[in-house]
């Protein structure tokens, strides 16, 4: 990351077919960020949670306890018929 002076517009002026244009521009000092960093900066920006990946992580924990428990309750029902 480095320090670099950047262009950037101070005031903006409307035109009459609604668009607009810069009318005067400033130089600011801001951090540029190399592309390679672009995945961590998106995982900054969006907080690095995924209702994606959380929703398969919980079915997944889900689908191991009932499997879990299945395989208890017939272990389970095997021992009391070997009595």
């Amino acid at each position: 990351m480095a320090l670099e002076f950047i262009q950037a517009c101070r005031s903006w002026t409307t035109n009459p077919d609604g668009s607009a244009n810069c009318s005067s521009f400033e130089w600011i000092q801001a951090y540029v960020l190399p592309p390679e960093v672009e995945g961590h900066y998106d995982l900054l920006v969006q907080g690095g949670f995924s209702t994606e990946l959380f929703s398969i992580g919980f079915m997944g924990t889900l689908s191991l306890f009932v499997t879990g428990m299945t395989v208890g309750l017939v272990v389970s029902q095997l021992r009391k018929m070997k009595r």
